[in-house]
């Protein structure tokens, strides 16, 4: 058994859940939410909620910044043999631990994702050791994916099974809590339930679990479990009691106040967000300087890219520093003159690396001190590459030459036949089996005067450029008709790579189809507004953020505000990694840009098939975007948007 260090486990009190309110569905705000981010808590110490509520009540990840959240997952099915986590659900996971700060995170032992799917609910797993392995991998993997320390939690056994049988409950929870070294969370109830189906004694049972590793305590009844509660603080390190209480039917509830007293006099420690220290800026080697002061990257330093780092290069000087990607963000803050303290407001910066790397920044001289730039002078624009230097770059880091060397098809084929054995092609679909699934109208069933009846000719010269939409809603049927004959797959069948072949009504370099589609509904009938995911494989919406977009979109679109007129926008993003598995040359990414545009030429030509105005634009912020969605721009950047509406 390892030693376990407790301390990267900070205290955080006694807190409540969050629960989504009767009818979320319904969108809106919930009068909880908007009173803690208006007054903070009023007499517990966390709010503990789910990732997945923040794609229903968007404005729970305002919280992290305002009071102290412990994240509580139970969707990441962490026990599916055979079955890889969801990996857009793990990105967003991550996010969310690095915006609330939430000193760990939680989820179940269980598992819900089968090939092709999801329950929707967790499911306790066999008590198999091929199961155990699995969750330990999956454990160690959430924990360097996020970054963040992990606690698990014991789910209830309501039945006994004896097939597949090779550990006991408690040894196959302190198996998986020990290797994967995690913390342990106890679920009272849960445990209560288990010992109660299976016929142990309940403190026998308790003392078969990993009490060594107790970080948190889920109790139900803490007057009913006040003496387990009690021994449990005395043997174990404790650092968190979330009552299983709604906080909205408690906010008020003097008796909860006092019960919460009670708990936290039986031990007293400074909670995690109490007395933190404050981060300042590192001084350049020449001496301490102002946080206000201005640094910039230094002019005739290039930025190279590798697969998981990049290297910042000084050629004059002979520099060449590898950083990985995860400082990318940290440099290209300084782009442009900006004061070391601004860079201290960057995700992450607060942590010793971020402020060792700046440092190193300074020393080396790769920042040296800016000047505040007023007004540019007019310069010479003769030159048409002029102001695309960085366009320049790619555009002559792509060019061919004559004695350029190609392979032919065969050959092609043979190498990715060999490559396949090794490395599994990526897969050309993107789901989000952890998010709400709304499935769109048959598009096979569609009447003709639904498609309209002009000629190929006719649509062709009667498309054009909108930019003035009335406002008026979208059908379901046209939504799913625009889907479907712009992005959905007509056709799929295997490859021999293991994956599929998808046919689209557009062309796409290497039949790769590398190009994703956000659906952003602002009026459609029969749906929320929201952010989306279209699921090319299941012809469907997967819902990523129930919130309002009109309120940003103008100015995510480089304030063109009336496009929030419009009934739906579509946002084209490429997924790097197939282009990149068949294609290792920079010139590929000419292939996804070129992609793009055969959809959104073919999304022009259905919306005015349908008898829709459309519009195109590039002019995007694209962080914007990035954050909104919750896209890796190394992995999967945003090229274009399309609308549509009446």
């Amino acid at each position: 058994m390892q030693n376990f260090d407790s301390s990267r486990f900070p205290e955080a009190g006694v807190g409540l859940e969050y629960h989504l309110p009767h009818g979320a569905g319904a969108g809106g705000l919930d009068p909880t939410i908007e009173r803690i981010l208006g007054e903070g808590l009023p007499y517990f110490d966390y709010l503990e909620f789910q990732p997945t509520h923040c794609i229903l009540q968007p404005r729970l990840k305002e919280l992290g910044g305002r009071v102290p959240v412990l994240l509580h997952s139970s969707s990441l099915s962490l026990g599916s043999v055979g079955i890889e986590m969801d990996r857009e659900f793990l990105h967003m996971t991550r996010r969310l631990c690095d915006r609330t700060s939430s000193p760990w995170l939680a989820e179940h032992i269980s598992w819900s994702r089968f090939q092709g799917g999801d329950t929707q609910h967790f499911i306790l797993p066999s008590l198999a050791r091929e199961v155990a392995d699995t969750v330990v991998a999956n454990a160690l993997e959430l924990q360097a994916f996020t970054r963040t320390p992990l606690v698990l939690e014991n789910a209830p056994r309501l039945f006994s099974m004896d097939i597949g049988q090779e550990l006991s409950e408690g040894g196959f929870i302190c198996s998986v809590v020990e290797r994967s070294d995690s913390g342990f969370l106890l679920d009272l109830d849960s445990a209560i339930s288990t010992a109660r189906a299976l016929g142990y004694d309940l403190r026998d049972y308790l003392r078969s679990l990993p009490l060594q590793r107790l970080i948190e305590v889920h109790i139900g009844d803490p007057r009913r479990d006040w003496d387990i509660l009690r021994q449990l603080l005395q043997c174990a390190p404790l650092k968190a009691i979330t009552i299983e209480w709604d906080i909205a039917d408690r906010a008020e509830d003097p008796q909860l106040s006092a019960l919460i007293k009670e708990i936290k006099a039986l031990r007293s420690e400074p909670l995690f967000w109490q007395a933190a220290p404050v981060a300042s800026a590192p001084a350049p080697a020449g001496g301490a300087v102002d946080g206000q002061s201005l640094f910039e990257l230094r002019p005739g330093t290039w930025l190279g890219f590798a697969h998981q780092s990049f290297s910042l290069r000084d050629r004059r000087r002979g520099l060449d520093l590898e950083l990985s990607t995860e400082f990318l963000p940290l440099v290209r803050h300084f782009l442009c003159p900006r004061t070391l303290d601004s860079a201290l407001l960057l995700p992450g910066a607060l942590q010793g690396e971020s402020l060792a790397v700046l440092q190193e920044l300074i020393e080396l001289g790769l920042l040296q001190p800016g000047q505040s730039r007023g007004l540019a002078e007019p310069e010479d624009a003769s030159d048409i590459w002029a102001h695309w230097q960085d366009a320049l770059d790619f555009y002559l880091g792509t060019r061919t030459q004559t004695a350029t060397p190609y392979i032919s098809v065969a050959q092609m084929e043979e190498q990715l036949a060999g490559k396949a054995l090794q490395q599994r092609q990526p897969s050309a679909f993107k789901d989000y089996f952890s998010h709400p699934f709304l499935a769109l109208d048959n598009p096979l069933l569609a009447s003709a005067p639904a498609l309209g009846q002009q000629s190929l000719l006719d649509v062709l010269s009667d498309r054009e450029t909108c930019r003035t939409f009335d406002g008026s809603p979208l059908s379901a049927r046209q939504l799913s008709l625009l889907l479907y004959y712009t992005w959905g797959a007509t056709q799929m069948r295997r490859n021999p790579m293991g994956d599929f072949f998808l046919k689209k009504t557009s062309a796409s370099g290497g039949s790769l189809h590398a190009i994703e589609v956000y659906p952003i509904l602002l009026n459609v009938q029969g749906f929320e507004a929201g952010l989306y995911h279209y699921s090319v494989r299941r012809h469907g919406l997967e819902l990523l953020s129930r919130e309002d977009p009109r309120a940003w979109i103008g100015a995510a679109c480089g304030e063109q505000d009336w496009i929030s007129k419009a009934a739906v926008v579509f946002l084209s993003t490429a997924r790097l990694e197939r282009l990149a598995w068949k294609y290792p040359g920079s010139r590929a990414l000419r292939v996804a840009l070129m992609d793009c545009g055969h959809l959104s030429q073919s999304f022009a030509l259905v919306a005015t098939a349908l008898g829709l105005k459309s519009c195109t634009t590039a002019a995007l912020r694209d962080e914007t975007f990035e954050t909104r969605l919750g896209l890796d721009y190394l992995r999967e950047p945003v090229f274009l948007l399309n609308g549509a509406g009446g």
